[in-house]
């Protein structure tokens, strides 16, 4: 299988020493809390031309009184990582629209914003998800698509009646020495037809500045198998968004059984329809947050397999909402249809929380996208984070291959690798990490042997003879 060194690009992100997570907090900065007065954001409500249309929030949101259609009332839910007694509410109370649907928080005095106060926290409850909010800073209405990442950032909550924390990095305030003034929020994004999302409720709550970029209540996630298909426990924990009603997924025996690569177990079939969009593929978001740590854990792979040669766009979300893509190909050509294993480099992330894969994504002669490509069923399986930037070439469970480019043979079952090697003398097996999770002496050098590694997991066998030499192998035990 080729490697993808031209397939590899370097993010150009946020980069992030992941230190800051041990170091104590500076001094919290509250910006509205609902339960003191005054509070340092003085404006909280539509923008004023939105409420002065009649056909606008009017139309969409209960008035409070006086033209107000925001109002401090109960929290919903005390039994969540919010304890306050009061919070921030609106009410929709018909289908609502995108357009004047701009919530504005701004400050009776700018903050100057540093690495002490860089973070933006606002903690949020929707009722119904909807099509998620977008987060604009220093604006009275939503910014362009050009400022992703700088001064917009769009997101959603995982569930519904739920206290989550949105986490904004001021990063580009803070390096153009530009102070926060007020904050956009479009309470709900839905600008795509029919145009409909139903009423819901939407509270925010203790929104404050500090130096934390991690979300008030997220679970960090430990491992580096991000999906794998084997598990259905790992897989109940996983939320899926097809991104359009008639695309389906579903978990299947792995209909590939003469795989050289990936020949057992089960796998993700993902079923593209027709009148799916360019933007709109597979999402999947984790439970929690995966910390990316520098010199480790710096690379996601993604087993995918199709029918056709086809470029695939891989969005990548992390905890700021800040979404992340990179095109990838499928050369089904090159590599006679089988398993194909895409690599992008996170070193420049903090953490990761969901991912998205667009298949078969095309652009027309003038550069735009192109939708309804023909349907198409599509195979993910064994999604990791490892620190290996090469692609996995050989990937086995239960079965006996002669795959080996010298003469070591080996097979795996169980958490038990079978192996030979003529004259070996000593083996040892590493996780991907690098720390030596099993080894021993080999008295029966000729014969078939046997080590057990502790969990399920990707490995590299290397396996040394009496004169030296050495062969590696990585294997996955699932």
């Amino acid at each position: 299988m080729k490697k993808m060194s031209t397939l590899k690009k370097s993010f150009t992100f946020l980069l992030l020493a992941f230190g800051f997570c041990f170091n104590a907090k500076a001094q919290e900065t509250p910006l509205f809390t609902g339960e003191t007065s005054p509070e340092a954001i003085t404006y909280y409500d539509f923008v004023e031309w939105s409420i002065a249309d009649v056909s606008l929030v009017s139309n969409w949101y209960a008035d409070f009184g006086g033209g107000k259609y925001t109002t401090v009332t109960d929290n919903p839910d005390q039994t969540g990582i919010n304890k306050s007694a009061k919070s921030l509410f609106m009410n929709a109370i018909k289908s609502i629209d995108w357009w004047g649907n701009f919530l504005n928080l701004r400050l009776g005095s700018p903050i100057t914003i540093t690495e002490s106060n860089r973070y933006l926290h606002m903690l949020h409850y929707r009722e119904i998800l909807n099509d998620g909010y977008s987060v604009s800073l220093n604006a009275n209405e939503p910014l362009g698509g050009g400022d992703m990442g700088t001064l917009r950032f769009d997101g959603n909550l995982t569930k519904a009646g739920k206290w989550e924390d949105i986490v904004i990095d001021l990063k580009y305030l803070m390096d153009n020495s530009i102070p926060l003034e007020k904050v956009c929020v479009l309470v709900d994004k839905d600008w795509n037809g029919p145009r409909d999302n139903p009423p819901s409720k939407y509270y925010f709550d203790e929104i404050m500045l500090n130096n934390d970029p991690l979300q008030r209540g997220v679970t960090i996630l430990t491992g580096t198998s991000l999906l794998n298909c084997q598990s259905q426990a790992q897989i109940d924990s996983l939320s899926f968004d097809t991104q359009n009603a008639a695309n389906t997924y579903s978990i299947v025996p792995n209909p590939f059984t003469t795989s050289t690569v990936n020949p057992t177990g089960k796998v993700l079939k993902f079923s593209k329809s027709v009148e799916c969009l360019s933007w709109q593929g597979l999402g999947v978001s984790f439970p929690g947050i995966h910390i990316i740590n520098y010199g480790q854990n710096q690379y996601l792979h993604m087993l995918v397999r199709t029918d056709t040669v086809c470029d695939i766009e891989v969005v990548v979300v992390d905890n700021f909402d800040v979404w992340h893509t990179e095109m990838l190909s499928y050369p089904k050509d090159d590599i006679n249809g089988e398993w194909f294993d895409l690599v992008l480099d996170l070193s420049s992330y903090s953490a990761i929380k969901a991912f998205t894969l667009r298949y078969d994504v095309r652009k027309d002669l003038s550069g735009n996208w192109i939708d309804n490509t023909p349907a198409r069923d599509f195979y993910l399986d064994e999604v990791t984070l490892d620190g290996n930037p090469d692609q996995r070439e050989v990937i086995t469970t239960g079965v006996k291959p002669s795959i080996n480019k010298t003469d070591l043979k080996f097979y795996t079952m169980g958490r038990t690798i079978y192996f030979s090697l003529p004259d070996a003398s000593r083996v040892n097996v590493y996780d991907m990490v690098g720390r030596n999770v099993a080894s021993q002496n080999l008295n029966n050098s000729s014969e078939l042997n046997a080590i057990t590694v502790p969990n399920s997991g990707m490995y590299i066998l290397k396996v040394g003879t009496r004169n030296g030499n050495c062969s590696t192998v990585k294997f996955i035990v699932k």
